[in-house]
């Protein structure tokens, strides 16, 4: 049966907890989850949510402060002291919810982000492999029928560190159980050797990418399939997948051959029709050309595009002059949609966002996945990696780096108020994570001295590893005040228009703070609760001129 009748039931029940919702990078934000099933089964919440009612109301009360909470420490984040209680902070689920047959999990716009950072408190994060693995889990441990679906976006950026990346979401995906995986723009930057390793069949399985228009050393369809139909839950499910125009301006790989998408539909659609029940579009293009092409091609129940917002909508979105609806799943694999299809006594539809928020604990599977890429990342060093040291733009004016111990004797205040603070402690923490990211160039770059925040590479001078500079662990002096060798040289000497010449090249104002150094790490990855007026008095410290 062709399933073309929706009624669209809105499943979510979202408490707003008064805080903004921010979006951490690095990402995998949105995990789109489209729930499409035969007949209804029984009536019961299909999800065992940790620490909650089976209403998905909180089982314990935590919104009163913790008497731990440090004399002094703003009243949220991580230090807060205040237990987090992610269903409070990010809404029930599945409240009133049959349970469906069939449950396509539907992702995509990972962006390399394999897991949060933690830097804000890895319980008030959303996101990561490990969740979205449990996720899945506990769907197919309630008895729903899986079909895993990825519209592309695994990484971003090219280069050894995004081709290992690229492994680990991939086999991640594999291990999840994935039917059907499309090609993004920045994955077809990476070689096409690369690819193909990934792309092949592992163990007598198909593979589990899909291209319509993408060709990998060679014609679409000669390496992956360009569509497939997928049997669960008495349902046949078509599948396939396009590179939108828009996206193929990027792509800059010679040893890809893409076609046009409307072309390859125009093969397509109508033989997946006559195979299928329900078609789903994994439309790895912007907003307005998956909206062309589902208009273009009504056979499609379902099309998901690579466009979007940051943060997936709370109701369901419908294309103008068509009854398919449009998914968007948004960035860095933080929330998951889900759509249920049940028969009672008609074809109806129910709409659920999902937070993959600390209320799903970690997959095993994932976090031994994660262990063996960070384990990839110190066996190869930063200079396996690719990563060349550049000349710091200061280093003219200022000299090199020299480490915070330098500054402390004719700074004591100052130092002494920085060896309080987390900054003082910021290389520990990566060492103590499960597993530890001190080997990773994009937790490093912001935990050491020496380092481009933003770009991930050091600088010449800069940080090494704990044992070749030990002096350069921790963020310290020099990533606000720049390279200090020349301001600690001048104060030795007795010239007193280059000590003053020096001392002004290291100055850093309240403003200048505010506006450069400290949002470069605290942003909105990785520091989502970040407000710098309230953090500012607990490291703030001034010299006498």
């Amino acid at each position: 049966m062709m399933l073309n009748h929706w009624d669209i039931l809105s499943g979510c029940v979202l408490r707003k907890s008064g805080r903004k919702l921010f979006l951490f990078g690095n990402v995998l934000h949105g995990v789109a989850i489209v729930v499409v099933a035969g007949w209804a089964m029984a009536s019961e919440n299909p999800l065992r949510e940790p620490a909650t009612t089976s209403t998905g109301k909180p089982a314990v009360e935590s919104s009163k402060r913790s008497a731990a909470r440090p004399a002094g420490r703003p009243d949220t984040g991580k230090n807060s002291g205040i237990p987090f209680d992610p269903v409070r902070a990010n809404g029930t689920i599945f409240e009133g919810w049959k349970k469906p047959a069939v449950a396509m999990v539907i992702t995509g716009l990972e962006e390399g982000y394999l897991e949060p950072c933690g830097c804000a408190g890895f319980d008030r994060m959303k996101g990561g492999m490990a969740r979205r693995a449990s996720f899945i889990e506990q769907l197919r441990r309630d008895g729903w029928p899986v079909v895993g679906l990825d519209v592309g976006g695994l990484v971003q950026g090219f280069g050894r560190q995004a081709e290992l990346k690229y492994q680990t979401l991939v086999e991640g995906k594999r291990k999840m159980g994935y039917d059907a995986i499309a090609f993004g723009a920045d994955d077809l930057r990476l070689p096409a050797g690369e690819l193909i390793a990934v792309a092949a069949g592992v163990d007598g399985k198909p593979s589990p990418f899909v291209a319509a228009n993408v060709g990998l050393l060679g014609k679409p369809g000669e390496i992956v399939p360009r569509s497939k139909v997928i049997e669960a839950g008495g349902l046949k499910i078509g599948v396939t997948a396009i590179l939108g125009e828009a996206f193929q301006k990027e792509t800059h790989n010679d040893e890809i051959e893409l076609s046009d998408p409307v072309a390859a539909l125009e093969q397509i659609v109508p033989e997946l029709k006559r195979k299928a029940d329900f078609l789903v579009l994994l439309s790895h293009a912007t907003v307005e050309e998956s909206k062309q092409l589902a208009r273009r091609f009504p056979e499609f129940n379902v099309v998901v595009t690579a466009g979007g917002f940051a943060e997936p909508p709370k109701e369901p979105q419908w294309i103008e002059g068509t009854k398919t609806p449009l998914i968007t799943v948004g960035y860095k694999g933080m929330n998951a949609i889900v759509l249920g299809l049940y028969n009672d006594p008609k074809p109806t539809v129910r709409y659920q966002r999902v937070p993959l928020d600390s209320r799903f604990p970690a997959s095993p599977d994932m976090k031994l996945l994660m262990a063996g890429y960070q384990d990839q990342l110190k066996t190869i060093g930063f200079a396996g990696l690719g990563l060349r040291p550049a000349v710091h733009p200061l280093a003219e004016r200022n000299g090199r780096f020299i480490g915070s111990a330098k500054c402390e004797s004719c700074h004591e205040t100052s130092y002494a108020i920085w060896k309080k603070s987390g900054h003082a402690r910021a290389y520990e923490t990566l060492t103590k994570t499960d597993p530890p990211r001190n080997f990773d160039p994009e937790c490093v770059s912001c935990h050491v001295i020496g380092w481009h925040p933003t770009k991930f590479f050091p600088f010449v001078g800069g940080f090494e590893s704990q044992q070749k500079t030990p002096a350069l662990v921790n963020v310290g002096c020099e990533d606000c005040h720049g390279p200090g060798e020349k301001h600690a040289a001048a104060e030795l000497r007795n010239n007193e228009a280059e000590q003053l010449k020096y001392r002004k090249a290291v100055v850093v104002t309240k403003e200048e703070a505010k506006k450069q150094q400290c949002y470069s790490c605290h942003d909105l990855d990785n520091s989502p609760e970040f407000n710098f007026d309230k953090y500012w008095p607990f490291i703030e410290h001034r010299e006498k001129d």
